[in-house]
């Protein structure tokens, strides 16, 4: 799993507080089990390695069991071991990293679970996986019980797993966790589509059902702050941040990269402030080069989904996706395939988490993944001129137009932005958070504005559908439950029957002022939403100037 800086935490304050509050509800009785469901390299591996690394409690045994690519001596290595070691260090016991030298140093304190993990022992010997894995899950229980503390147990990629070669692993698993009334299990997972699924059919359970919380890409704020902190005395126009946060899609495993690349090139060439050529050579050596480190990530990544029978379409099928063709019969056609090879490759696409579906429209997810596929491996794949130089040549052309184009987008205004998007609506269906919208073909958009009842000014838009009149409201402050009112009040002056209302908030809403935009029908689109729009139409992100 990739690592991030451990103390830059920007915009995961809020879950570090989330895992504090579980862990003390669990002490008083109170049960809550977590799911932490988001993309790769967003940082759920940190942010629990963070946790576990500033837990400090007398009374919580915490096991981390990282289950990607690991096999079944791995499970039972780090479950047991994780178990008796972290014992050992709250007792201040010997400690040791072997199984059996714990064993003998607990022996005393805990027979019965002395027992049972002698019983693991056995059924691992005689080639039992399925025995010693009920065993294994069902051993916090024994030990909760006989020592008095309670467990925090942590699956990192809990999909992994069905990896493990146990029949029924999910249903075993349930049935443990009901009963445990002393154990907190945080699981997380970066397919949230696959997850999602095994949470709601394979793990519904009776007690302890997930609480899932999705972990996304940090907010386009949040974004410039990490930007800022990375660089630290290293200036950054606030143009190239735009750029800089548009392209990486604000993901902090690409933030962090390049920005220590432009550290090192910074320092090579004497430069203090980073301008166009130098943010283009750092992408290049990371994304381009082929020994970049991103680059090397992402081939080895297609290579890995290209592997089995019949998934070597999988490469071209994502260069056609960065390609913008969204639907499967034009995937099929661009692709020389029939709809029914393309199908089942989206849904494998869409179940470990590279690709998103929106309707009948799918898309890649990650924009930097994205950009990788159109801008170096299509045209690896697709020219006939092999030469390395004029390739890396066409991509820093590639580059250059697309921080002129996010430039030129970052002088437009809000309500400007805001009309370029819903004229690119055509009668589709998303889900965005889990919510459907239908977004109809707009046959004409005007702006104006509006007075809050503070009387100050905020923009509307209006949009006319076949069937009505959308009254679509800008804010980018904060705020509060009048606010909501006199907006509904001015709605009516504007339009006298609206069939639409969305409030479309740049600022975070207080719980209250939600509620009542809620219950007056609006829908509400918070940065998150907006972004996810612009995303999915390929348009670049709106990113707030005057942060750091």
């Amino acid at each position: 799993m990739s690592r991030i800086d451990m103390d830059a935490f920007f915009d995961r304050r809020d879950t570090l507080d989330l895992l504090k509050r579980r862990v003390l509800d669990l002490k008083e009785g109170y049960r809550q089990n977590i799911a932490f469901l988001g993309g790769r390299h967003l940082g759920k591996s940190s942010i629990l390695e963070k946790f576990v690394a500033d837990l400090d409690d007398p009374l919580i045994i915490p096991l981390y069991l990282d289950l990607e690519y690991k096999d079944f001596e791995h499970f039972y290595f780090k479950f047991v071991g994780g178990l008796l070691y972290h014992y050992s260090r709250l007792t201040q016991k010997p400690l040791h990293n072997d199984i059996n030298l714990l064993l003998e140093s607990v022996r005393a304190d805990l027979p019965l679970t002395t027992k049972s993990i002698k019983k693991i022992q056995s059924f691992l010997a005689h080639q039992r996986p399925q025995e010693a894995y009920s065993e294994i899950i069902s051993l916090p229980q024994v030990f909760t019980q006989e020592s008095k503390f309670f467990c925090l147990i942590i699956f990192d990629e809990f999909h992994d797993l069905e990896e493990l070669g146990v029949e029924g692993v999910y249903a075993e698993l349930g049935k443990c966790i009901m009963t445990q009334k002393k154990c907190l299990y945080v699981v997380t997972s970066s397919c949230p589509v696959l997850a999602n699924k095994i949470i709601s059919e394979r793990l519904s359970l009776l007690f302890g059902n997930f609480e899932v919380v999705p972990i996304e890409p940090f907010p386009m704020k949040a974004s410039r702050e990490f930007i800022a902190f990375l660089l630290k005395e290293i200036k950054l126009s606030e143009d190239l941040k735009s750029f800089f946060v548009d392209f990486t899609g604000g993901h902090p495993l690409y933030l962090t990269i390049i920005s220590k690349e432009l550290i090192t090139l910074s320092r090579l060439y004497g430069q203090p402030e980073i301008f166009n050529p130098l943010m283009i050579q750092a992408i290049e050596n990371v994304l381009f080069d082929p020994w970049g480190v991103l680059s090397q990530h992402f081939e080895a990544t297609v290579n890995a989904l290209c592997e089995g029978k019949g998934n070597r379409i999988c490469a071209a099928l994502l260069i056609s996706l960065a390609e913008e063709k969204q639907r499967i019969k034009e995937l099929a056609t661009s692709l020389s395939v029939r709809q029914g090879l393309v199908s089942p490759k989206l849904n494998r696409l869409v179940e470990q988490g590279f690709v998103m579906k929106n309707g009948a429209s799918y898309y890649i997810k990650d924009k930097f993944f994205g950009a990788w596929l159109k801008f170096v491996l299509q045209k690896k794949l697709r020219t006939f001129d092999a030469s390395q130089d004029h390739q890396r040549q066409a991509f820093k052309e590639e580059l250059d137009r697309v921080i002129r184009e996010v430039n030129h987008c970052s002088q437009k205004d809000l309500p400007t932005r805001i009309v370029e998007l819903l004229y690119c609506f055509e009668d589709d269906a998303v889900q965005i958070n889990n919510r459907r919208y239908k977004l109809p073909l707009f046959q004409a958009i005007s702006t104006t504005k509006a007075r809050k009842g503070s009387g100050s000014f905020y923009d509307v838009i209006k949009a006319q559908t076949q069937d009505g009149e959308w009254f679509i409201v800008l804010n980018r402050d904060p705020l509060t439950e009048q606010d909501i009112s006199s907006m509904l009040k001015e709605a009516k002056k504007i339009i006298q029957k609206p069939q639409k209302r969305i409030l479309i908030s740049l600022c975070s809403l207080d719980e209250n002022t939600r509620v009542k935009a809620l219950q007056e029908s609006m829908w509400i689109w918070n940065e998150h939403e907006l972004n996810t729009l612009l995303n999915f139409y390929n348009k670049p992100f709106i990113v707030p100037v005057g942060t750091p």
